[in-house]
């Protein structure tokens, strides 16, 4: 079943996560766009940054890197305007070329960059510019759980969402939508996928929020969290800007 869901990276480009790259120098293009290739994510190709606002609609992406050269200090922030809270910007560069005033929602990425650092970087850009929680969120003792029938563990949950432990998966293999279960609670609800990233070698975290649900199914899920939650304690209250 783990294979059945790696090999998921070759499906449609619909379920993969789209990377803008904007690099000029030819050797450091091709390295960023193989290394995002081999760990499942579909690399974007840009020239510039000129038609960016453009090519958002006609190319949609997820996040973008982008060399310093190519972004003015007097228009990081509207770079960052244009891509929206949920695109994360990510900027290469050597040390004395980073822009002082680089804002909360771009990171910088100092050369020579490595193929960990770069992808631990795209990773946590995307799990960091997910949309905001509405509740607290809970730790739960790793429940074990699985994502479309694979091993998965439930790390926390809220009262719209989850964050999931899954082993051996890239970012990208995770579609969009997954059915979730935890079946020592009788949990088996859809859930929409709104961030992946590996903070380690061979382990992928995931957080979503619940799609919409029947009576039957919310009355489930709240007696879930009722229940699961007694070795657990609140590790975050409601706060701009934290996802779920």
């Amino acid at each position: 079943m783990a294979i059945a869901l790696l090999n998921r990276q070759a499906m449609a480009s619909s379920n993969t996560v789209k990377v803008g790259v904007a690099c000029p120098i030819p050797g450091e293009r091709a390295a960023f766009l193989e290394w995002l290739t081999h760990a499942g994510y579909e690399p974007v190709p840009m020239i510039t940054l000129e038609t960016i606002a453009r090519d958002l609609t006609t190319r949609p992406i997820e996040a973008l890197i982008a060399d310093v050269s190519l972004v003015k200090k007097d228009t990081l922030a509207q770079l960052v305007k244009v891509l929206g809270p949920n695109r994360p910007v990510i900027l290469v560069g050597l040390p004395q070329d980073k822009i002082e005033d680089v804002p909360r929602d771009a990171t910088w990425l100092p050369r020579p960059a490595t193929r960990d650092t770069f992808l631990l970087s795209v990773a946590l850009g995307l799990a960091e510019g997910r949309p905001a929680r509405r509740s607290p969120r809970t730790m739960v003792p790793k429940l074990m759980s699985t994502v479309d029938g694979i091993m998965s563990k439930v790390v926390d949950v809220s009262q719209e969402g989850v964050r999931l432990e899954i082993t051996g998966s890239a970012p990208s293999s995770l579609p969009p939508y997954f059915m979730l279960k935890v079946p020592s609670f009788g949990v088996a609800t859809k859930v929409k996928r709104v961030w992946v990233a590996m903070p380690a070698q061979g382990s992928m975290w995931c957080g979503g929020i619940l799609e919409k649900q029947s009576d039957k199914s919310v009355t489930i899920w709240k007696n879930f969290i009722a229940n699961a939650t007694h070795t657990g304690k609140i590790i975050h209250e409601t706060s701009p800007g934290i996802g779920v």
